[in-house]
C-alpha cells in the first residue's frame, strides 16, 4: 500500500492520486506559483516518511490538512479575486508552509532554516506584486468583469478588493493596484455608490469544518472554522444560511449584520467579527465559545444553573436596552464561552427565519419545532405588528424548563399538539426533582398572560438572590480572561494577557 486516503477532499482520494494534479494547478496562479510549487516539492518529500504513520498520528493529520488546504487555495479564481485577496492568499501559504515544516521536524527529517524561509517569503512577495502588476493593468474592464460571472459575485469580488485595500504590511505599490483597480472596475460596472461594511470578512478568509455544531437552526448550521486575519488564524465560530435561503434574504440578512455589529462589546452577547452578505452561503463569523450550548454545559454543571441563567438575563436586558427584541430564545442559541458567561446569539434574526419557511425541509422542520419556545402572542401574531419583549421572558422560560429536563419543552409531542397546548395556555409538564419553588419562578416567568409575567427586572432580582446564594457554595470558575485562541505553526496557542 503506498497510499492513504486524504478525508478532507471529496470521495477520500489515495494521497499519490491527489498529489498528481498539484503540480498542474500551481500554474493557475502565476504570482503565486512559486511558494505554491515549493509546498509540492515538499510533500513529495515527505510523503513516505508520513505513510506509515498512524491515521491519528499528528504529523499525519497535519500533512493531510495541508494538501486539503493548499488544493482549495489553488483552484480557479479570477484575476479580480486573485489581487483582492493577494494578501489572505500569501498569509494562508505562509501558514501551511510553517505546518509543513512543523510535521518535517516531527518526524526527524530536519529544520528548516528559517532564515531562508523569512528571505523567500519576501521574494515571494515581491513575485507577486510583480505578476500581478504585469497583468492587471493590461486586463481590460471588461474582461475583469466577466470574469467574475454575476452582479452578485461581482459585488463581492468588489467588496473583497476594498476589503484587501486594509490590509496591513502591503506594499504602498500593492496599495495602489488595489485602489486603481477597484475605483476603474467600479465606474465600468456603474457600482461607484457600492456601500462598504467595516465589519465584512471575505469569504475566502475563513476557514471551516463540514461538521455541523448541534442541531440544524431554522436558518442555518454552525461549525467551527478559522478565520485569517491581521496575518493572524484564529480559531471561530461560523453559521452558514442554507443555500436555498440565501439568494432571498441579501438585505434580510445585512440588517442583522448591522444590527448586531451595532451593539457596543458585552460579556453576555457573543461577539461578532463579521460577515458576509453577499457570499454563498451568507455567513458570519463569531468568538468561538468553547464551552458550547448552555444546556450541554449545564448537563455536566448544574450547580451554576441561577449563575448561569442569571448571565443570561444580563443579555436579554442588554439587548432590550436597545430595543432590540431576540425573537429565537433557546439553549442552542444561548452558548457558553472560555470565561464561563452565558452568551447570546442569533438575536433579531426573526425576518430571516420567516423566510425559511417552506424553503427546505430541514428549515421547515426546524422552524415548526421553534414554535415550543414561543408564546402565545407571539403565535397569534398578524402581519408585521411591534415585537413584544415580554415573549422574550417567556422564551427564558421554556429555556430554564429545556435545561432542567434535558429536552425541548413540551417533551415527545408533536409539534401540531404543542402548538395546540400553547394557543390554550398550558405548559410544559413540570420536571423531576426540580422543587416547588422553582416551578412556581418558572411559571411565573411563563405566564400565558404577558401582563402579568415577570418583568425583566423582576427576573433579575430573582435570578441575582438565587445565584447570590449558589455562588457561596459553587462560584463559577472565572479564569484569568485569555486573548483570542490562535491557529500557529499548525498549534493552538493561548496567552494570558
Amino acid at each position: 500500500m503506498d497510499s492513504f486516503p486524504i478525508t478532507g477532499l471529496r470521495g477520500g482520494p489515495p494521497s499519490r492520486k491527489a498529489l498528481e494534479g498539484m503540480d498542474t494547478r500551481c500554474k493557475r496562479m502565476p504570482e503565486n506559483e512559486e511558494p505554491c510549487h515549493r509546498l509540492y516539492q515538499q510533500l513529495i518529500f515527505l510523503h513516505d516518511f508520513v505513510l506509515p504513520l498512524k491515521a491519528e498520528d499528528p504529523s499525519k493529520r497535519q500533512y493531510i490538512d495541508v494538501i486539503v488546504r493548499l488544493i482549495k487555495i489553488m483552484r480557479r479564481t479570477p484575476l479580480l479575486l486573485r489581487l483582492a485577496n493577494s494578501e489572505a492568499l500569501m498569509q494562508n501559504l505562509k501558514v501551511l508552509q510553517l505546518q509543513l515544516d512543523q510535521v518535517q521536524k516531527d518526524i526527524g527529517q530536519g529544520t528548516p532554516d528559517m532564515t531562508l524561509r523569512e528571505e523567500q517569503w519576501d521574494n515571494d512577495r515581491a513575485q507577486q506584486y510583480q505578476k500581478l502588476q504585469e497583468r492587471v493593468p493590461k486586463a481590460s474592464d471588461r474582461m475583469l468583469v466577466n470574469e467574475v460571472r454575476g452582479d452578485r459575485k461581482l459585488q463581492e469580488a468588489l467588496m473583497t478588493l476594498f476589503d484587501g485595500v486594509k490590509w496591513d504590511g502591503q506594499s504602498p505599490e500593492m496599495v495602489t493596484l488595489k485602489q486603481e483597480t477597484f475605483d476603474r472596475v467600479s465606474r465600468y460596472a456603474q457600482l461607484t455608490g457600492l456601500q462598504m461594511f467595516a465589519w465584512f470578512i471575505p469569504i475566502d478568509n475563513v476557514e471551516y469544518e463540514d461538521e455541523v455544531i448541534g442541531e440544524r437552526g431554522t436558518f442555518g448550521d454552525v461549525c467551527r472554522g478559522t478565520w485569517m486575519t491581521k496575518g493572524k488564524r484564529l480559531n471561530v465560530v461560523v453559521k452558514r444560511l442554507f443555500p436555498e435561503l440565501s439568494a432571498n434574504s441579501d438585505q434580510d440578512f445585512l440588517r442583522q449584520l448591522e444590527l448586531w455589529s451595532s451593539i457596543p462589546e458585552d460579556r453576555h452577547i457573543l461577539k461578532l467579527f463579521g460577515g458576509s452578505h453577499v457570499s454563498s452561503p451568507q455567513f458570519y463569523v463569531c468568538e468561538d465559545a468553547h464551552n458550547g450550548s448552555l444546556d450541554e454545559f449545564l448537563e455536566g454543571n448544574s450547580e451554576f444553573f441561577w449563575q448561569m441563567f442569571l448571565d443570561v438575563a444580563e443579555g436579554i436586558k442588554v439587548l432590550h436596552s436597545r430595543n432590540i427584541f431576540h425573537g429565537g430564545l433557546k439553549c442552542s442559541n444561548i452558548l457558553v464561552g472560555a470565561d464561563y458567561t452565558a452568551k447570546l446569539t442569533d438575536f433579531g434574526f426573526s425576518s430571516v427565519r420567516s423566510l425559511s419557511a417552506g424553503l427546505s425541509e430541514q428549515s421547515a422542520k426546524a422552524a415548526g419545532q421553534s414554535i415550543r419556545w414561543k408564546p402565545k402572542e407571539v403565535l397569534e401574531e398578524v402581519g408585521d405588528e411591534e415585537p413584544q419583549y415580554a415573549s422574550d421572558i417567556y422564551s427564558l422560560g421554556m429555556c430554564m424548563i429545556e435545561a432542567l429536563s434535558r429536552e425541548p419543552p413540551f417533551g415527545m409531542n408533536d409539534e401540531p399538539d404543542v402548538m395546540e397546548f400553547i394557543m390554550q395556555g398550558k405548559m410544559p409538564d413540570k420536571p423531576e426533582d426540580v422543587s416547588g419553588d422553582t416551578w412556581d419562578l418558572i411559571t411565573r416567568i411563563s405566564c400565558t398572560n404577558p401582563k402579568k409575567r415577570l418583568s425583566l427586572d423582576e427576573v433579575l432580582m430573582e435570578f441575582g438572590a438565587r445565584a447570590a446564594e449558589e455562588r457561596k457554595l459553587h462560584p463559577v470558575p472565572r479564569p484569568v480572561m485569555l486573548e483570542p485562541v490562535l491557529y500557529l505553526n499548525g498549534n493552538i496557542h493561548s496567552r494570558q494577557k
